[in-house]
């Protein structure tokens, strides 16, 4: 309750607050309550919770397990499609994923790789969203099992909105991005943990109103992640779940592979301006990105143009936060982004940018 309205005010002094103060008080909470605006932060369009969502049998299996506009994979990044309403389908599938010359993993994903496709969307855009759960068409030794959706990018009912649904059926929800920024999305499904490190995560872009108030040359999409395997030789490896839940990884990944981006470097040009979305799934370790040769000139922590840093040597990313960083390729050569936690980077969490003729 307001200090203002727990007893009359009577001319002098009112839990700690003297009648000068009163008139700017006032002023404060009629600038916080009216027009949907609190400091500065303008609300009135936006839109919470949705529809109750619907269950039913999954239809036909099509060619891809993800469709709708303004989606890629990672690192690459569809533009946002220019529609106010967007629909959007993800597969559960189960599958072999190969992320090292003799090292295989049986992984749960959404859209049939890891990470999940990226999608593209802007700020006040609706999403109809459609998850299809195909474990049970499974890969040996992976049963078919109950999967969700979470999108930290919406504001919705979880109970409602990510319940589990099982193998040969979909759901049905829609979301309203109210708030620009990079998020993460995830099964949901208990354990969580076992989910998230069998693949089941990645990335949404919401583009603010307007635009990002930079040009960016190149854009690339940087999902960092850990992967917990077991140490079978006779089979695609099993996620270890005692390992996940003491913290050991075997490897920690961007885009799905220990060094991938060493092997498939990112390409840019000297004197070009390079935008990194970049998110830390986690699921449990901390990212400190940082890019060695140059300075991230502009950070937006969790891809939100309101929470701008200048100058930085290295940006540090919580497990499921997001940052976008930019720039500067200052001559040609080899640039290499690492997890600079060299732990994490001797693990497999670093990259190239080429910059060479």
């Amino acid at each position: 309750m307001s200090p203002f309205r727990s007893r009359p005010w009577t001319g002098g002094r009112s839990f700690g607050w003297s009648a000068s103060w009163l008139p700017l008080a006032v002023a404060v909470l009629a600038l916080n309550g009216c027009g949907g605006k609190q400091d500065g932060l303008d609300t009135k369009g936006m839109v919470y919770g949705g529809s109750s969502p619907t269950v039913s049998p999954a239809g036909p299996v099509a060619s891809t397990h993800y469709s709708g506009m303004g989606i890629s994979v990672a690192p690459e990044i569809a533009p946002a499609a220019n529609a106010a309403t967007h629909d959007i389908r993800l597969d559960v599938t189960h599958e072999v994923i190969q992320v090292a010359d003799s090292v295989r993993y049986q992984a749960w994903t959404f859209g049939g790789v890891v990470p999940g496709p990226v999608i593209h969307i802007r700020q006040g855009d609706r999403v109809n969203f459609t998850l299809t759960n195909r474990s049970d068409q499974a890969i040996p030794l992976t049963p078919p099992m109950p999967h969700s959706m979470d999108f930290h990018a919406a504001m919705v009912n979880p109970l409602d909105k990510y319940q589990s649904v099982g193998p040969g059926a979909q759901l049905r929800y829609e979301w309203v991005a109210n708030y620009p920024g990079v998020f993460m999305y995830h099964c949901a499904t208990p354990p969580v943990l076992q989910h998230i490190a069998s693949g089941m995560f990645g990335m949404v872009i919401v583009d603010p109103k307007g635009g990002y108030p930079t040009h960016a040359d190149r854009e690339y999409a940087l999902v960092e992640s850990e992967l917990y395997l077991s140490k079978s030789r006779t089979r695609a490896e099993m996620i270890d779940m005692k390992a996940a839940l003491q913290k050991t990884p075997t490897y920690v990944v961007f885009n799905g592979k220990p060094q991938r981006h060493v092997a498939e470097p990112l390409k840019a040009k000297p004197g070009e301006r390079v935008r990194l979305y970049v998110l830390d799934v986690g699921p449990n370790g901390t990212s400190s990105f940082h890019v060695i040769g140059t300075i991230l000139d502009r950070v937006w922590l969790d891809g939100d143009p309101a929470n701008e840093l200048r100058g930085m040597q290295t940006v540090l990313i919580p497990a499921s936060g997001a940052a976008i960083c930019e720039f500067v390729i200052p001559e040609a050569g080899i640039y290499t982004f690492v997890d600079h936690e060299f732990a994490d980077c001797e693990m497999g969490a670093m990259g190239h940018i080429s910059a060479l003729p």
